[in-house]
């Protein structure tokens, strides 16, 4: 074959070497390349100079419904190749088809491929080239770029996306979506947990900088699939998995199939989370599924053995009931006990004093302490009355700071990331939280006293006979009473601290940020002092969690935290605002050209590789930058416009800042409601 391919390709390669006599000079006639080989190996300069292609070959994959150009495919004995066909007329041809296909080479998003082309159907079929079996591990190195591939693994979801179905599969070496064009009558849903063999073209998924950071595969139909091991015909008829199980040690286990467990509802909030509970051990697990559970009913849950934040879950779950309601009494612990055991999943009764309310992942939740033990009770994500439970249905009295409250709700551990991965390699608690099914689940056991003028007159009095009696005891209570304010000011300082800053990157949270942002309109509105707001997002950064892990991807939102916060002024306040997404206010800019050289600093400063592990791992932001008054005259209008100009510079590539300007606004409309016949997957 390798001799084939070096007589194929030696006129070619004569001509590049005659033509590489002449440097600077353009050719007067480029030789014409007839094999698919020939373009695709020239380099990305070669590719440039548009050399004529005309070849044969056969279709291998064909969809007409990708945004931008169809997908098109063509091999022949020396390789395969991407042709960018136009988007009318469709072509009438399957893989297998035998095409001819004229026009010029171009260097692509990431290799060579074919442009400005003329597809003729010739007619009648070929063979198809043999897909070679690859790994991801493989398909990442680029070599197989355009070329039939076949990827073996088990199907933990499909999603129908348009015109367009996408399996994801788990492989031994990592996922990997495999996308083809729907067919009607096609039973996708019934590959969920089989084990196949996907055969399709390996697509690379690559950032602006023409770098491959991932890898796709498009298959031709759902009968080019070969299912090597058939899933349950229900998963529901599998044998019950005990909880405590999931993820134990099986030396001869590669990948894991869908298992069967079950429970009794413990806490639901629908279309987010589910815990049951099956004995002593519990289960949480993240679900979309909007029906209504009750607490106590028994499911059956059908799923993957996930990891999620250091505790076994399920992915991919499906919710089926399975018996009669029946209440689950919750267990009494101690805060102090708590982090002596393995509570996570449990229904729990916890005694504390109610110190204030903060956020936890988004959701409102009472901070409460015991002891030298501060932790929250996360209410549900409807519920936004803080003040007390529901004086609808319980007329109770309110949640003033200071009272002694019994809550009762799931235990959720939270791991000491930094133990468990430097250390011992065992689970240890760093704190933990009680997610409450409702306000009703919080008991005010006593309200703080207040003083009144008789309380205080007696107290006089009573001094006043004993101050001889106690004086002795003076020093030693001011020393106790010293320490105890000293741990509950600790406490509360460490707790109001997380309450306005990023626990992952240490910047400043949401809330603050709107604070600062409100505070900078009205000081410009009184001093018409300028100031702009940058709205600053990782570009590809789910990639790397795909690829390289969170925790891996938690490096990277600290590295690029730092490296913002480096790259701006001291004056200029920074935030974290959402997973992956960053603002930072610069206020009393001198326009927008020290807007400009700011923004570019930022990108110049964040797009410096960053090694994890020994890898290199590249990163890059966009920048939307809004600037007082003309990009919008409230907080609102302030961080939708520089979102928009945020997404704008990722529409032209990423890696870039982009100012808002007011032509923005309906380009973003278009981009959100599109035609009907443009979308795709």
């Amino acid at each position: 074959m390798f001799a084939y391919i070096l007589a194929a390709t030696a006129p070619f390669l004569a001509c590049i070497a005659v033509d590489s006599q002449a440097p600077g000079r353009f050719p007067a006639k480029l030789p014409l390349l007839t094999t698919t080989r020939q373009a695709h190996v020239l380099s990305f300069h070669e590719a440039s100079r548009a050399y004529p292609v005309h070849l044969r070959g056969v279709v291998t994959f064909y969809d007409p419904y990708q945004e931008g150009h169809p997908a098109l495919f063509v091999a022949d004995a020396t390789g395969g190749i991407f042709v960018q066909a136009e988007r009318r007329p469709i072509l009438h041809v399957r893989p297998g088809s035998l095409v001819e296909v004229s026009g010029v080479t171009d260097p692509g998003g990431f290799a060579p491929i074919i442009v400005n082309s003329v597809v003729r159907v010739l007619g009648g079929s070929g063979p198809l080239p043999k897909p070679r079996p690859v790994t991801i591990a493989y398909l990442l190195t680029g070599a197989e770029d355009g070329q039939s591939v076949a990827i073996e693994g088990l199907v933990h979801s499909v999603a129908l996306e348009g015109m367009h179905v996408v399996l994801t599969l788990a492989t031994i070496d990592g996922p990997i979506t495999a996308t083809t064009v729907k067919e009607d009558g096609a039973n996708y849903s019934g590959l969920i947990d089989c084990k196949v063999r996907v055969p399709g073209e390996a697509v690379p998924l690559m950032d602006d900088k023409r770098q491959m950071i991932g890898v796709r595969l498009l298959f031709p139909s759902f009968k080019a699939i070969t299912v090597e091991e058939p899933a349950a015909d229900d998963p529901f008829s599998l044998p019950i998995h005990p909880l405590n199980r999931l993820l134990e040690y099986s030396p001869s286990q590669t990948l894991q199939h869908r298992v069967h467990v079950r429970g009794r509802v413990t806490l639901q909030w629908p279309g987010k989370k589910l815990c049951i509970l099956d004995g002593n051990d519990g289960l949480c697990v993240q679900t979309e599924d909007q029906a209504s559970l009750q607490n106590g009913d028994l499911v059956d849950l059908a799923g993957f053995p996930a990891r999620e934040n250091y505790h076994a879950t399920l992915s991919n779950v499906e919710i089926r009931q399975a018996g009669s309601r029946f209440a689950v009494p919750p267990k009494k612990i101690s805060a102090d006990e708590a982090f002596h055991g393995d509570h996570t999943g449990e229904l729990v009764e916890v005694e504390g004093r109610l110190i204030g309310t903060t956020q936890v992942m988004g959701n409102s939740a009472l901070l409460l302490s015991s002891g030298q033990i501060v932790f929250p009770a996360v209410l549900a994500p409807a519920t936004a009355n803080l003040k007390s439970p529901d004086p609808a249905s319980d007329p109770g009295p309110a949640w003033v700071d200071g009272s002694t409250v019994r809550v009762t709700g799931v235990f959720f551990g939270v791991v000491d990331a930094q133990q468990i991965t430097r250390q011992e390699g065992i689970s240890r608690l760093e704190s933990f939280q009680i997610l409450l099914r409702s306000p009703g689940e919080v008991a005010v056991l006593k309200t703080p006293t207040w003083w009144t003028a008789r309380h205080a007159l007696l107290v006089l009095g009573l001094v006043a006979i004993l101050t001889l009696a106690v004086l002795g005891w003076v020093v030693i209570l001011r020393r106790r009473v010293e320490e105890q304010t000293l741990v509950i000011r600790c406490s509360e300082e460490k707790f109001v601290h997380l309450a306005h800053h990023d626990s992952l990157t240490g910047l400043f949270a949401r809330t603050v940020l709107l604070e600062v942002l409100e505070s900078a309109i009205e000081t410009a509105m009184l001093k018409r002092t300028p100031f702009a707001l940058l709205m600053i997002d990782v570009d590809n950064f789910k990639t790397v969690n795909d690829t390289l892990g969170h925790a891996a991807g938690d490096d990277v939102l600290r590295i690029v935290a730092e490296r913002i916060q480096a790259s701006v002024r001291k004056t200029d306040t920074v935030a974290r605002i959402g997973g992956d997404e960053f603002a930072a206010l610069l206020p009393g800019v001198q326009g927008p050209d020290e807007v400009r050289r700011i923004a570019a600093q930022v990108l110049a400063e964040v797009s410096a590789p960053i090694f994890i592990r020994g890898c290199e791992v590249p990163v890059s932001v966009s920048v939307g930058v809004a600037d007082y008054p003309a990009g919008g005259e409230d907080s609102t209008s302030l961080l939708h416009n520089a979102d928009i100009a945020m997404y704008g510079a990722k529409t032209l590539g990423r890696n870039r800042y982009l100012l808002f300007s007011s032509d923005m606004v309906k380009a973003a409309e278009r981009e959100f409601c599109p035609h009907p016949h443009h979308a795709g997957a």
